[in-house]
């Protein structure tokens, strides 16, 4: 590959990564306007449409870049929290890193690579993803800020809005892999021959 060439490459993987942040930040934003009534608290909701843009970034963009849209994505959401700076960082590198951990811990219990073109692996990895981020989200909070633990069920009602998000976002990535050349388009300029996902299988 030309200098010039991987240039061009790297360019373009940064402006899908900002867009796939800018595109997480606007849904988080949305949800809390649009979906108010489903609100346990501030930081959980029984409907969390942008759980799945957390993998659906991964899938699409691979680990590094993927994982990077989300914490650019994070990093946006500051300038609406309210919350110390030390606590938004922490949901920043939970709402990025989980996802990329949850695509990598299921494709090693699966033993084989992770499909957006198969409901079941979207649905799994959904599953195991919302029970992991609502544990990861709640372990910082009883340390950082316990004021966050307002309910004893308040851990199952994150991981089921984790969930139902995530069952529609995933619908939704797997419309768009069938019926769009958008999702190839992002997929083809993130892969190396490394890369975890495979779309074929």
């Amino acid at each position: 590959m030309s200098h010039n060439t991987s240039t061009e490459f790297h360019y373009t993987l940064f402006v899908l990564a900002v867009l796939g942040g800018a595109v997480f930040c606007g849904a988080h934003l949305l949800n809390g306007w649009l979906l108010a009534n489903f609100e346990v608290t501030s930081n959980i909701s029984f409907i969390y449409l942008p759980s799945f843009l957390r993998l659906a970034n991964v899938l699409v963009l691979g680990m590094f870049w993927g994982t990077a849209a989300t914490a650019i994505g994070g990093v946006m959401l500051m300038w609406w929290s309210t919350d110390s700076w030390l606590l938004d960082l922490c949901h920043t590198v939970i709402s990025a890193g989980v996802a990329g951990l949850s695509i990598f811990a299921m494709q090693i219990l699966l033993q084989r690579r992770l499909s957006i073109s198969k409901l079941s692996d979207l649905l799994k990895l959904a599953l195991f993803y919302a029970l992991l981020n609502a544990l990861a989200h709640h372990l910082v909070w009883s340390f950082l800020d316990p004021s966050k633990l307002v309910d004893p069920n308040q851990v199952l009602y994150m991981v089921i809005g984790d969930i139902n998000g995530a069952v529609l976002g995933a619908l939704g990535l797997r419309w768009m892999a069938q019926h769009t050349p958008l999702i190839n388009f992002a997929r083809r300029k993130a892969m190396t021959d490394d890369e975890l996902i495979d779309s074929t299988n």
